[in-house]
């Protein structure tokens, strides 16, 4: 006796969801962070959620961050389950401009120079005009809740913001966990990040010429961050570095990289630099091995100068990080300026 079976086949997607109720969401630029109700559907899929406009708002998990006022989409998109192919639906969200009080009591639109709650010009919180406590700034690097990304955006976005300690964060650096940098919001239009500080030769390796005592930043300890400039700085190409010692402002210059160059190269090829302004006279020259040199500083190992500009023939002037006990921090300019007290290194 022959015995015919029909096998079916489980776990078939065949329909695709249908969703309602995801509509347009409208906000202002001091409103809370809010959670996003799913549309309707019927999947009973999970949904994850996106925004294209992160300038505007962030989303993490159902979480929506507003972080200016604009326009972005907010798509919804939800997983295979069942018999249901995997779909997405999407909306926007419009943060719209609030007016608030200045520090000269005018009626401003959401500006820098509101009044906080304490009456002080700045903070993350402030008074709307009809005296509601209202978070204003959420990227102005004041607090680890606010982070930004360096330096230079949030002078940017903070045009008012002076010299000192900020915080900012990005998702390949502690996890995407915000940290705090020093920064230079004055020079030649501020917005520096300092990724450097060489107080003496003393402890200084090939490995943490890049990376050390990266939670301790300032002008007066041994620190770098130079491993994570190349995610600090503005743009691929036509960023620009700063170079000083002994003093601000002192034996260096501002410099732009016009190409795509890193901060962590391994050779000395990277020369297409444009010295934008002058701290001090100096010999500067890729013909004069005796001063600093029109390259971008590399990680070199000859000598123990393990961050130099030098091109690597064993005269080493112009470098920034060595361990060779001759020295108090490192070789910088042989006849004008040969062992400055204190290294700093800048992005923007």
């Amino acid at each position: 006796m022959l015995i015919f079976c029909l096998v079916s086949k489980a776990g078939a997607q065949t329909l695709n969801p249908e969703f309602e109720d995801f509509n347009p969401i409208q906000k202002n630029s001091f409103d809370d962070s809010f959670e996003i109700t799913p549309p309707l559907s019927d999947s009973d899929g999970e949904f994850t959620f996106t925004s294209s406009n992160p300038l505007v708002a962030t989303i993490s998990g159902s979480t929506v961050q507003i972080i200016h006022p604009g326009e972005t989409t907010i798509t919804a998109i939800q997983a295979a389950s069942g018999d249901f192919f995997s779909g997405s639906i999407s909306t926007t969200l419009t943060v719209e401009h609030i007016f608030v009080t200045n520090a000269f009591g005018a009626t401003i639109d959401s500006g820098n120079s509101y009044v906080d709650i304490n009456g002080k010009k700045g903070g993350a919180l402030g008074l709307s005009i009809y005296g509601e406590k209202k978070r204003i700034r959420f990227n102005d690097g004041l607090s680890m809740e606010t982070a930004s990304t360096s330096a230079y955006q949030i002078k940017q976005d903070y045009p008012e913001s002076e010299d000192g300690y900020y915080w900012i964060a990005h998702p390949t650096i502690n996890a995407g966990e915000p940290f705090r940098i020093y920064a230079d919001m004055t020079t030649d239009g501020g917005g520096w990040t300092l990724i450097l500080c060489n107080v003496g030769y003393s402890g200084w390796t090939d490995s943490n010429a890049i990376l050390r005592n990266q939670d301790s930043p300032g002008l007066s300890a041994n620190y770098s961050i130079i491993a994570w400039a190349d995610v600090i700085k503005k743009s691929a190409s036509g960023f620009q570095y700063m170079l000083e010692a002994s003093a601000r402002n002192r034996w260096g210059g501002i410099f732009t990289a016009n190409q795509e160059y890193t901060f962590v190269k391994t050779d000395n090829s990277q020369t297409d630099i444009t010295r934008n302004i002058s701290f001090d006279s100096y010999a500067y020259s890729l013909a004069n091995s005796n001063s600093l040199q029109p390259r971008m500083p590399w990680r070199s190992t000859h000598n123990n100068a393990f961050v130099s500009t030098d091109n690597g023939s064993g005269n080493w002037w112009g470098t920034l990080v060595t361990s060779h006990s001759n020295w108090r921090t490192a070789p910088w300019m042989s006849t004008e300026h040969p062992r400055p007290t204190v290294i700093l290194y800048w992005v923007r």
